[in-house]
């Protein structure tokens, strides 16, 4: 692992495992709020905090054993107890104190700065690098809680601790804290976007493809960009994937091989400030996931994450590596059983998760067990097998047309965790022509399931699948499907939940072939029903439907389906309901909808329309749907069709709903394009 703190004239490059560390430059951080008064505490004896060395080498120098003004604990984007930025500790006395303290500046330096090379360390203990604590303060923007950088180099001592801060919104004046000899200078103002920004890369992916189209920076750090030139002849796509860690932004810049005369960097609500120079285009970016279009050229993906909290590691006490089972970590050989095996040891024990670390493990159909951890390092690739009967490891669990088995189960488990930055790689395109259908990852009948981070692609079928499972979380979650260029679709959903409860997909990047998010009832039965589903914060790209709801919807009821705070930068449909069956579809909520590009509908309430693929009862209903805040950069078609005087829609209740800026008012508005039927009642805009 890479990582990378810069500045806009420093730059401290860290590599773990050689423990090669250089600081050079100012003190101004990349990120960094507007700065307040830096009054600090109370100031002793001595300096009032004294002058902040430029090089980052050694932190601040105070007077002996007083105490300085300690950090602007409350200037958005001060500097904050501890050292400067990058120093790592003080120039300290015997046994003084160096940095690490905390911060309670929201946006501020952490004390202890960017690993520095830390301070004489003659005497104290090792600072730790401090932490940037959430303010507790009124108004203004709070930053959740985040470990530091690095370990503050060899710099000893804990330096002053910051107390409680100033006002987030007002930017005033802090309490500051005690510093130790070594403290750092009170309250350097930053700049406007939080606080600062480290950049951590992955090793490359075995085997991976190096984009010959694209070349991507962050924050001066050069990214893999990959190719994905298995889904030929599809679109191939290309993406850059790493991490960011603190609250403030990142310099992005994208160099094309090939000249170009226009570019679009979407979800557009982004509102990214992007200028091309040359063939480069340059934006700043916190963590987001976005896709971007040259003239018409193959998209390129940037997914950037949050820097992981405390991930495991190879030490831990509940930690068992891969490493440990003698499996062969470069894809030449399938590693099943003995992973597996592994599986099944992890599952209660006191090692409960798995660790993989970088490299590719070729695998078949594995199961998870329950109160158990997979952790995928970032590097790491369980990369499925193009032997079908590979798959056909175990038994049990439902087949959805024709779709049974899955490079990951979860089958009848609970308290199990799928974790990490690694990659799952079904090997769908080769599946798929050997006439397999396969999810990528199956969650059945399981509870209290998270799944975080991970990169899933190339699934022969839907990718990944709920079913009949209760407090499922999906989240930082990254679906890279075949998409057809050369035809209609390929069934390869992104995430769908069916007859599952009380289950959250967040913070998800989602390119498909088919349906982006499609809940549904698969079972005629009816005794489990979909209910309270939340699908927010998502970017879709696919050619059927963005936001969608069926067409299986057996049983007696789906209700409380919401799809919040989503960008369908491409649909077919952006958000459909189309459940043919027996369940009455009730309070499903489509909030905070920003549309790009839809082929054919922007809206679509069907049921008059059932598949032809297979037989369907049609007798359900829709009972109040909610479209709130809903904008389209397209006027396509909203369609409201009714099947009968019974089979029918009542209750479509749309709040704020503008269609290439023009708010829409009423049914027979010109600004839109309506194809409503008589079997639908009670329309209503607020």
């Amino acid at each position: 692992m890479h990582i990378q703190s810069f500045n806009r004239s420093v730059c401290c490059l860290v590599v773990f495992g050689s423990l090669a560390i250089s600081c050079s430059g100012t003190t101004s951080t990349q990120g960094g709020g507007k700065g307040g008064a830096p009054s600090g505490g109370n100031t002793g004896t001595t300096s009032t905090g004294g002058a902040t060395t430029p090089s980052g080498s050694g932190g601040t120098i105070l007077g002996t054993g007083g105490k300085g003004s300690g950090g602007a604990g409350s200037s958005v984007g001060g500097t904050a107890g501890g050292g400067a930025p990058g120093s790592g500790g003080g120039v300290p006395g015997t046994g003084g104190k160096g940095s690490g303290g905390a911060s309670s500046s929201v946006g501020g330096t952490a004390g202890g700065g960017a690993s520095g090379s830390g301070g004489n360390p003659t005497g104290g203990v090792t600072g730790t690098g401090g932490q940037t604590q959430v303010d507790a303060a009124a108004g203004g923007t709070r930053d959740a809680a985040t470990t530091g950088p690095g370990t503050g180099g060899a710099g000893p001592g804990s330096g002053g601790t910051s107390l409680t801060g100033g006002r987030s919104g007002s930017g005033g004046n802090g309490l500051g804290g005690s510093t130790g000899t070594g403290g750092a200078a009170g309250g350097t103002t930053g700049n406007t976007d939080g606080g600062p920004t480290s950049v951590v890369t992955c090793p490359d992916l075995p085997g991976a493809v190096k984009s010959p189209l694209y070349s991507v920076t962050v924050g001066g750090t050069p990214v893999f960009v990959e190719k994905l030139t298995k889904y030929s002849p599809e679109m191939q796509v290309h993406y850059a994937y790493a991490s960011l860690s603190g609250s403030g932004t990142a310099t992005v810049a994208i160099t094309v091989s090939e000249s170009f005369s226009s570019f679009t960097v979407s979800p557009k609500s982004r509102k990214l400030s992007a200028t091309k120079s040359g063939n480069t285009v340059t934006f700043d970016t916190g963590p987001n996931y976005l896709i971007l279009q040259f003239d018409s050229k193959e998209l390129l993906f940037v997914l950037l994450d949050a820097e992981e909290t405390n991930p495991p590691k190879v030490g831990d006490a509940n930690v068992k590596s891969i490493a440990d089972y003698s499996v062969d970590n470069t894809g030449a050989t399938l590693v099943t059983s003995k992973i597996q095996s592994a599986i099944n040891a992890a599952s209660g024990a006191t090692q409960s998760i798995l660790y993989f670390p970088p490299g590719k493990y070729q695998v078949g159909e594995l199961w998870l067990k329950s109160n158990m951890t997979m952790y995928l390092a970032c590097g790491a690739i369980l990369y499925g097998s193009s032997n079908t009967g590979d798959f056909n490891t175990g038994s049990g669990g439902i087949n959805i047309e024709g779709m049974q088995h899955s490079l990951i189960r979860m089958y009848q488990i609970k308290n199990t965790k799928l974790l990490g930055r690694g990659v799952l790689d079904a090997n769908g395109v080769a599946i798929r022509a050997a006439g397999l259908n396969a999810s990528l990852l199956n969650i059945e009948q399981s509870s209290n399931i998270t799944v975080d981070g991970v990169v899933v692609r190339d699934s022969s079928y839907w990718n990944t699948l709920s079913y009949r499972s209760d407090q499922v979380t999906i989240q930082n979650y990254k679906v890279i499907n075949c998409r057809p260029t050369t035809t209609t679709y390929n069934n390869t959903d992104g995430v769908d939940f069916v007859e599952s409860t009380n289950s959250t997909l967040y913070n998800a990047f989602l390119y498909t072939g088919d349906d982006g998010m499609a809940p549904k009832n698969e079972d005629s039965s009816g005794t489990i029903n979909t209910k309270n589903l939340t699908h927010q914060h998502i970017v879709v790209y696919n050619n059927s439907v963005g936001c969608k709801i069926g067409t299986n919807s057996m049983g007696q009821s789906m209700d409380g389906i919401t799809f919040k705070d989503i960008d369908v930068v491409k649909a077919g449909r952006a958000m459909t309901i189309e459940a043919y069956d027996t369940a009455v579809v009730s309070n499903a909520t489509f909030e905070d909808i920003r549309v790009e590009a839809a082929d054919s509908m922007l809206i679509n309430l069907a049921l008059d329309v059932p598949p032809t693929w297979r037989t369907a009862a049609n007798t359900g209903m829709y009972k109040d749907t909610y479209f709130t805040n809903v904008s389209s950069d397209v006027k396509k078609v909203i369609s409201l069709h009714g099947k009968s005087a019974t089979v029918n829609i009542d209750g479509v209740h749309f709040t704020n709903l503008t269609i290439q800026g023009k708010t829409i008012t009423s049914k027979t508005d010109s600004n839109a394009s309506w194809d409503i039927n008589s079997y639908v009642s009670n329309i209503t805009f607020q």
